[in-house]
């Protein structure tokens, strides 16, 4: 193969590394919607199984003839662009990121999505960032009558360190989640005034003094009755 020792003093080389590095703090955007399986799951963003194992292998073995053509050319090491590409995609895959939104089904009054906004500076450079939500089915019912069907979640989260090589996991931002076997159903009424709260006082107010009064009726009449019979 060919190697390219100084490539930073070639022209088309210098100017493509100012493009990548004017892109260096630049990331990758995922928005749209997925069907998901009813029982769990997971979903997750993270590179290739077989392009990250095949790299890591490529790496390695690119490695390997670098280490054997320095024992041969007397301890000099030449790497080339793919080498350092590779080497830079396997050990510094960053999975910061930003959860701007998310919800599993359509959203409703006085739902709350805990992840909206969070961001995660993660400075793991292999590692695998885990998210474990807890589904709850809900049924929301307007006063209309209209019904939305849709979810709730609690979610806890998890840093995981990936070693390089291993088959075990891959770096990325894993979202697993299992679907709650209780289901919650909100339903709108119409909120009451003062008006309609000082009626119900006062009908509990006159029901107490109602049976108040045959209590007292009752007991007044057992007490005379007694009274009559001992006469």
């Amino acid at each position: 193969g060919w190697v390219l020792e100084n490539y930073h003093d070639i022209p088309q080389c210098k100017e493509y590394r100012q493009r990548v590095q004017a892109l260096t703090n630049e990331g990758c955007n995922v928005h749209g919607k997925v069907a998901l399986a009813t029982g769990g799951g997971n979903l997750h963003v993270a590179p290739n199984r077989e392009a990250m194992e095949a790299a890591q292998q490529t790496a390695l073995q690119r490695k390997t003839h670098a280490v054997h053509d320095e024992q041969q050319k007397g301890g000099q090491m030449t790497q080339t662009f793919m080498d350092l590409l590779l080497g830079h995609l396997v050990t510094t895959w960053n999975v910061s990121h930003v959860v701007h939104k998310l919800r599993f089904g359509p959203e409703y009054p006085g739902s709350v999505s805990q992840l909206d906004g969070v961001v995660q500076n993660v400075t793991d450079t292999y590692g695998m960032y885990q998210y474990y939500f807890q589904v709850v089915p809900t049924t929301y019912r307007y006063r209309n009558g209209t019904t939305v069907h849709s979810h709730q979640y609690s979610v806890t989260q998890h840093l995981r360190h990936v070693d390089f090589g291993s088959v075990r996991g891959l770096p990325g931002v894993f979202f697993f989640y299992e679907v709650s076997p209780l289901h919650v159903e909100i339903t709108e009424s119409y909120r009451t005034g003062w008006v309609s709260f000082l009626t119900s006082v006062c009908a509990v107010v006159g029901g107490s003094v109602t049976v108040m009064g045959m209590i007292d009726q009752y007991l007044f009449r057992t007490q005379r009755g007694k009274g009559g019979l001992a006469t």
